[in-house]
């Protein structure tokens, strides 16, 4: 009886000192970031059955545990991602909105007015040498604005590939982590006795910073397997094994549709050119196999192409679905290229072409999950032209925040930027095309490449940006005697001599080298008769001769003759950029004709009118440049068309939305981050050391010691007691 008193009073010291110990560890550790508040796990010892009844023996201190509550850890762990990813959002967005903030400074805006008015001030000033210099400087000083609004975005996005490397190359770091730690807490792990606290709190720290870079979620068998996966299913951690993420390139994959839909499997693949922030989807919707030898689409396989998955297809400047023909021109077997947006796209087989497959292409460094027996599977954060994530994706963590502003938010603004000063490029060279300056010319050289010069201009193969503007019509061509400046006489194209009358251009047919031999045959005059111009010593010449080269149309005039450029209805000129003003196709390449720096006589201020005069006089192409200020112009993305909006206003446009865009991000951080502390305040309130509490248990315990203690003490003084009725 007596042993078993002091039994119980050593249990109870013992379990007392437990206590004692676990709260001064709980109290040294106030300050230690991730550590989780401790206590013992004290239970009740065996009981004896005897009279008067069971008696106990005292109290066991089984292991020492953790505060921790794992709903709480894995809800705080999922809004920590989602918070993380929008305040690396917003933080970045506040750099991109002062790329485009034009309160406190001049921007594009204001330089696009600057450069309307001085060509209306040209319009005034026709002859004045000190207008056009100012209207260069102008038109200058808006290139360089456009160039280095684009550098900032570009250089946003190389900042934002460095942090994707770091990034990827922490989340590595950390599943290795994570494994060894797996690896020593299987170790120093004893079932209901020992559990390395320690270095389960490190391996929650660890989770929490996995979640800063990453949306992640972590699963624990019941027979106590641990794993780490993305919340889209692919696993980093699993036990002691690991699996990388990487930063790969340029990707290009087939997906068959199987079976195929008619005939054979098709064996080929896809190759493109070019790079862009948007992943392509490819699908073909006309099969076959391709008639080689012809530009002719009719009864080619066709595909269509999408920029978010297959949920919208690219449309034309109509609206209309846009089906890209398949063709091989020189029957080599590999398709000709097409110009699909950024991108050249190539097939290696020309045949069994099957309706619903699919390609996917990814022209840029994407993320990928490694997977050593399936390959890498593509995970890259994909955002929908609608605003929405790709949830089969990454959406959560750094590497979200990143590539969101690489690929959406910049990829967006280049393709806004880009459509405004495409537009503007074009109409300001459609006007200026078609006038003529204070010189006549004698040379007149394309700023436009057609990478395809043996494409029909208005089709997609012939890779030329502007190729979608050309329309059937023709070109007229004013020719002028170098000596005297007389006007001799004007003529236009006829594409086919066999027939009767003029035969118009047409962008579905004639290629570069038709349009070359065009202008070598000869000007007709509006019935289709040849024109006949003499030299001085009165032998039939052609006053134009035309080449291509470096995929170029270079006119040269007869030494006798000099050259005003005339009305054109099919858009040739600009679209070869012909006596243009500016050069270039994008924000990117936007620049001043650089023929114009050497003569800025050569700015055309005016035009030929039906009198056959040129008079400077009258400077209607001057004028009709500067009215595009206040005139509403069709300006085209591949997802949407305006029509109804003047340069400027388009430009404001964009503006306005990457405002929006850093609201936007500013209040999904201020929402998401508000629900993070929230959840972190209730963990922390699990997990977390209170000195007023620990104080109190410390009193308690020292308390509780004592009165162990004094126990023993009793059960001394009994067994004095017992011993001395022998005495």
């Amino acid at each position: 009886m007596l042993n078993q008193l002091l039994s119980i009073g050593w249990s109870g010291l013992n379990a007392a000192n437990a206590w004692i110990n676990v709260t001064g560890n709980n109290i040294a550790n106030v300050e230690t970031e991730g550590y989780s508040r401790q206590y013992v796990d004290q239970r009740d010892a065996i009981s004896l059955t005897a009279k008067p009844g069971a008696l106990g023996m005292g109290v066991t201190a089984q292991q020492v545990l953790r505060y921790f509550d794992a709903f709480l850890e894995s809800s705080y762990v999922d809004q920590y991602a989602t918070s993380s990813r929008w305040n690396e959002h917003d933080k970045i967005m506040m750099s991109l909105e002062n790329l485009f903030n034009e309160a406190n400074r001049e921007g594009v805006s204001s330089a696009m007015d600057n450069f309307f008015k001085a060509w209306q001030d040209l319009a005034l000033r026709p002859d004045d040498t000190a207008t056009r210099e100012s209207l260069l400087s102008y038109a200058d000083n808006l290139s360089d604005m456009v160039r280095a609004t684009m550098e900032g975005i570009e250089k946003i996005q190389r900042q934002m590939d460095v942090s994707i490397k770091d990034s990827v190359k922490r989340v590595n770091e950390i599943a290795e982590e994570l494994a060894e730690l797996n690896r020593q807490i299987t170790q120093n792990t004893v079932k209901g006795v020992s559990n390395p606290n320690n270095l389960l709190d490190m391996r929650d720290q660890l989770v929490r910073e996995l979640a800063s870079l990453v949306d992640v979620e972590v699963h624990e068998s019941e027979a106590g397997e641990w794993k780490v996966q993305l919340t889209t299913g692919q696993p980093l951690v699993q036990g002691i094994n690991t699996w990388e993420l990487q930063v790969m390139g340029p990707q290009a994959e087939y997906r068959p549709q199987l079976p195929p839909s008619t005939g054979n499997a098709y064996t080929g693949g896809i190759n493109f050119d070019g790079s862009d922030e948007y992943e392509y989807t490819v699908e073909i919707v006309a099969g076959g196999d391709v008639v080689t030898g012809t530009t002719n689409p009719a009864g080619q396989p066709q595909f269509r192409v999408s920029l978010d998955g297959g949920k919208t297809w690219l449309r034309d400047a109509d609206g209309n679905e846009i089906h890209y023909s398949i063709t091989d021109f020189d029957g080599d077997g590999t398709t000709d290229q097409v110009l699909v947006k950024d991108l050249k796209i190539s097939f290696s087989s020309n045949q069994n072409f099957n309706v619903g497959d699919k390609f996917d292409i990814v022209p840029k460094d994407g993320l990928y999950w490694i997977e050593p027996t399936r390959g890498p599977e593509n995970i890259t954060p994909q955002m929908y032209l609608d605003g929405t994530d790709n949830s089969d994706r990454v959406t959560g963590g750094k590497l979200a925040a990143c590539y969101t502003i690489r690929d959406d938010n910049c990829g967006r603004y280049i393709d806004e930027l880009d459509a405004a000063m495409t537009s503007l490029i074009w109409e300001v060279n459609r006007i200026h095309s078609q006038g003529t300056g204070t010189s006549l010319l004698n040379f007149v050289q394309g700023q436009q490449r057609v990478d395809a010069i043996d494409q029909p201009l208005g089709s997609w193969q012939a890779l030329l940006p502007y190729s979608y503007r050309l329309q059937e019509g023709n070109a007229n061509f004013n020719i002028f005697d170098r000596t005297t400046g007389q006007y001799v006489d004007a003529g236009m194209l006829d594409f086919d001599f066999s027939q009767s009358g003029v035969q118009n251009f047409d962008p579905a047919t004639h290629t570069l080298e038709d349009v070359a031999q065009a202008i070598n045959n000869g000007l007709v005059d509006q019935n289709g008769a040849l024109l006949v111009f003499t030299d001085a010593s009165g032998t039939p010449v052609n006053p134009l001769k035309a080449a291509v080269l470096d995929n170029r149309l270079v006119i040269e005039v007869h030494s006798e003759f000099s050259l005003a450029m005339g009305t054109d209805t099919s858009g040739l000129f600009a679209a070869l950029g012909l006596n243009a003003f500016f050069t270039g196709d994008d924000a990117a390449s936007l620049a001043v004709n650089s023929d114009l720096h050497t003569n800025t006589d050569l700015i055309a201020s005016h035009q030929v009118n039906g009198q056959q005069q040129s008079n400077v006089g009258d400077p209607v192409t001057a004028a009709n440049i500067g009215k595009l200020q206040d005139k509403d112009v069709t300006i085209y993305t591949f997802w949407k068309t305006t029509k109804d909006q003047t340069l400027g206003e388009y430009y404001a446009s964009t503006v306005a939305t990457v405002g929006a865009d850093r609201r936007l991000s500013k209040t999904n951080a201020e929402y998401n981050t508000a629900l993070s502390d929230n959840l972190l305040e209730r963990v922390t309130g699990v997990t977390g050391v209170n000195l007023d509490e620990e104080m109190a248990n410390l009193i308690k315990f020292q308390h509780a010691y004592t009165a162990a203690a004094k126990l023993i003490t009793t059960a001394d003084e009994m067994l004095q007691t017992l011993l001395g009725l022998k005495q």
